[in-house]
């Protein structure tokens, strides 16, 4: 009793959370993706794009954020120390460990996006009170991490990219960490492929510790050095369900071993299976066991999750659009190349245009500003010789069914060409309305960013 008296008073608080032990304190760990909340391997991506825990290269398009709410439970997790007496490791004392992630992800730039996470521990349950073990002092945030990703080369069906993060601990006398330890920091490669319904993704990495000194003499762990991580993912889309089946591997394992006192050693590895289902555009849902694979720092005997991801935007973009018909006649500044308009007018045209964007289960409600849009198609299509026929194709995402998504559709479509008619006084003989529903995606339909791509107007032009 007296050492673990000595030793609860030698820790102090800092922060929210700190670790007390009955023989030492807790750890924590790193994998690919294991790269948060000290005592679980368990970290949400911040951009929710794709998979759970693993990267994919795809980033957030700029003005796109994300909020990420992911619970976790999790079974035999804590540290169990060797007797001083028996020489024995205690038997698994059913601790139990409930934690939660808050994330939020931004696009900044085309192929860049920022994120931010914040661990928690909310409660714990630890039956053996007698046994070596470890448990938290009090409930409350762990760490703040910070990470960013570029892709350096990539299409909707794959790519490569470049994640670094940074870990602030916020808690003190860590023996795993140790004294006066500095911020952790994490990078890792990351590429992915899809074909059809399937993705693949692997995540590499490397992870810096400049640890610390022991927080005290003769300490039985010694602080963990630098890591080596990787993680896989598979997922397969069932489109009927708007649901994702998805299967997860993440480890980690010491660059230098070092012997510590702990039957859980210093590497971790770890199998999740669960599954992603769109709610709607904008919401997505996760639910899913993980296990450990072998027994390293905090792989539980059992783990079940459950999240969601809520996805807005573009909250910010470039506001050099034309407001009226005047201010869309051609300038002599060259326009981006990503102006649909840009082009000089051919004999036949087609045109996509991702700008006119409508509100959920909407064919009318148009969330950005249509007139200026129709209002640059109304120029463009004056330009060169004259126009004889407009069609205009809708279509829509995969969400909701066949039949409801082709009436959508031409609904959407029969809008534009109404707006044209009223407002810009073109000949209804010229224009049609053709829907397609979710027929001829452009992007992959897995997740917000690819939904709202299909979401979109083609116009095709015929001249004279």
């Amino acid at each position: 009793m007296d050492v673990k008296l000595d030793l609860k008073r030698a820790l102090r608080h800092q922060g929210t959370a700190i670790f007390t032990f009955t023989a030492a304190c807790l750890a924590p760990t790193a994998s690919a993706n294991i790269i948060g909340n000290d005592t679980q391997n368990f970290n949400p991506t911040t951009n929710g794009l794709d998979f759970v825990t693993v990267q994919s290269s795809e980033t957030l398009d700029p003005g796109i954020i994300n909020f990420g709410l992911f619970l976790n439970h999790a079974r035999n997790t804590l540290p169990r120390l060797r007797d001083r007496d028996t020489n024995e490791f205690p038997a698994k004392s059913g601790d139990q460990l409930l934690g939660m992630d808050l994330n939020i992800g931004a696009g900044i730039l085309p192929n860049l996006d920022l994120g931010l996470s914040l661990p928690q521990i909310l409660d714990q349950k630890v039956d053996d009170t007698d046994s070596a073990r470890g448990q938290f002092s009090q409930r409350g945030n762990t760490e703040v991490r910070v990470n960013a990703k570029y892709r350096l080369t990539g299409t909707d069906t794959g790519g490569f990219a470049m994640a670094g993060s940074i870990n602030f601990n916020r808690l003190k006398n860590n023996p795993y960490a140790g004294k006066n330890s500095s911020p952790t920091l994490n990078i890792e490669a990351l590429a992915d492929t899809t074909w059809k319904e399937f993705a693949l993704a692997l995540n590499v990495g490397y992870r810096w510790r400049d640890k610390g000194d022991e927080i005290y003499a003769g300490s039985p762990i010694d602080p963990l050095g630098n890591q080596w991580l990787a993680s896989t993912a598979a997922s397969y889309r069932f489109d009927q369900y708007d649901t994702k089946a998805i299967a997860e591997i993440f480890t980690s394992w010491p660059v230098v071993k070092s012997g510590d006192n702990t039957n859980r050693a210093s590497s971790a590895a770890e199998l999740l299976i669960g599954a992603k289902h769109d709610v709607s555009h904008n919401l997505a849902i996760h639910a899913g066991l993980g296990r450990e694979l072998s027994q390293g720092i905090s792989s539980p005997d059992l783990r079940i999750y459950a999240g969601l991801n809520w996805t807005m935007g573009p909250e910010f973009q470039r506001h050099n659009e034309p407001t009226t018909p005047d201010e869309a006649q051609p300038k002599k500044m060259p326009k981006p190349a990503t102006d649909p308009f840009a082009l000089p007018p051919k004999a036949e045209e087609k045109i996509i245009v991702n700008d006119l964007l409508f509100a959920f289960d909407s064919d009318k409600e148009i969330v950005n500003d249509p007139h200026s849009i129709l209002a640059r198609l109304v120029v463009h299509l004056k330009k060169g010789p004259g126009w004889k026929k407009l069609i205009i194709d809708g279509y829509t995402d995969s969400l909701g069914n066949d039949q409801y998504n082709l009436t959508l559709s031409y609904r959407r479509a029969s809008n534009i060409r109404k707006r044209l008619i009223e407002e810009f006084k073109l000949e209804p003989n010229k224009i049609m309305a053709v829907g397609h529903g979710e027929e001829n995606p452009i992007a992959k339909n897995n997740n917000f960013q690819g939904r709202r791509l299909n979401r979109r107007v083609e116009l095709r032009i015929f001249r004279k």
